[in-house]
């Protein structure tokens, strides 16, 4: 891991996780706002019967509501909000966001987002490796944080975890 990557790991609370399934998406997410692995995470999941192929879906994909169900299963305190910019995005959220980028056109994904007072804004998503960072460390290969559109709803999560750590002591 180079020392730069070091440094932005250590400034943010939340651990970056990828996703081990194609479908993965949400469980990653679920996992990096609880703080706990992607296979807790999943294990929740597939107790809410998201493990399983329904109708046209693939398994664990989801649909907004069973994002929803299934952060709030976890304990978790969410609320759902309508997208209106990054200038009103506050605190700790996961975000569907559009995949057109990568070119999976019309199709869309979970990715967390916060606020950070170092980057500014901070987002994971769970098909990078790098993390995207609105003002991003010169020295960093980021994802570039233009590339991500959030559409309709997305969900406020209650932050159990600091969202930073010590963030101007390295």
């Amino acid at each position: 891991m180079t020392l730069a990557a070091e440094e932005w790991r250590a400034r943010c609370g939340i651990k970056k996780l990828a996703q081990d399934d194609t479908y993965g998406c949400g469980v990653a997410c679920l996992a990096m706002v609880l703080g706990c692995d992607y296979s807790r995470a999943r294990t929740q999941f597939i107790k809410l019967g998201l493990g399983v192929r329904r109708s046209s879906r693939p398994a664990l994909s989801t649909t907004s509501r069973e994002m929803h169900m299934a952060i709030a299963s976890a304990g978790l305190i969410t609320e759902a909000k309508r997208w209106r910019g990054w200038e009103n995005f506050q605190g700790l959220g996961i975000l569907k966001v559009r995949d057109d980028w990568r070119g999976a056109k019309g199709r869309w994904h979970w990715v967390v987002a916060f606020r950070h007072p170092v980057y500014e804004l901070a987002i994971f998503d769970p098909h990078m490796l790098e993390p995207s960072f609105k003002r991003a460390p010169s020295n960093l290969d980021v994802v570039p944080f233009s590339i991500y559109e959030p559409k309709g709803e997305w969900f406020q999560v209650e932050q159990r975890i600091d969202l930073v750590t010590n963030p101007y002591s390295i």
